[in-house]
């Protein structure tokens, strides 16, 4: 993959903002690669951690906002045990992909339904508090559109006992909703002011 390195490109201000945003010093990374070699989704990724992190350190802004790997992160944190410099990488990817909201990209197709299952996941638990299969797998197939998916299924999870129809609520489901209302106040004020 080339990337065009013009004198737009190798402007540090699209670093220090990633800088400013997540409290890590990007100039440490010296690509020694211990962060993409322990990288659990790494094989079905188009860019490895250290290649977005080189994106970013050369400025290259859209290349480092429009690629997958800052969405299919899992967050798992083998990055940033294995990095020899103390670069906290999923900070870093959380910035990219709050900067890439705020800037109104959308998740390219690889990784759309990647994240359709993130935020199933976290409505699900929302709103009940706890995981209920028939809740995730109804949010999923309507986030992602694919409605019918795994339809086939069903009836047998249901004879066997294996889902349950209605997910129960955890006990003070309130104080968990008020948790969740005020992450998402947060994240309506880092829009409002990137």
């Amino acid at each position: 993959m080339k990337w065009d390195l013009t004198d737009k490109a190798l402007d540090s201000s699209f670093r220090h903002a990633v800088e400013a945003a997540s409290g890590q010093g990007l100039s440490d990374c010296y690509q020694c690669g211990k962060c993409s070699g322990g990288c659990p989704v790494l094989p079905d990724l188009e860019l490895s951690p250290n290649r977005v992190l080189r994106l970013v350190q050369l400025g290259l802004e859209d290349e480092a906002l429009h690629n997958e790997t800052v969405w299919c992160c899992l967050a798992c944190g083998t990055c940033n045990t294995r990095c020899p410099m103390n670069v906290d990488i999923v900070r870093v990817m959380d910035t990219l992909r709050a900067m890439a909201q705020r800037r109104g990209i959308e998740p390219p197709s690889s990784a759309a339904r990647v994240w359709a299952f993130c935020r199933s996941f976290l409505d699900c638990i929302e709103e009940f508090g706890r995981l209920g299969e028939i809740a995730l797998m109804g949010s999923y197939n309507l986030n992602s559109g694919r409605l019918f998916t795994n339809m086939a299924k069903a009836p047998w999870f249901f004879l066997k006992g294996k889902v349950a129809l209605s997910p129960h609520k955890i006990k003070n489901i309130g104080r968990l909703q008020r948790v969740f209302k005020r992450v998402h106040q947060m994240e309506e004020s880092v829009m409002r002011n990137p």
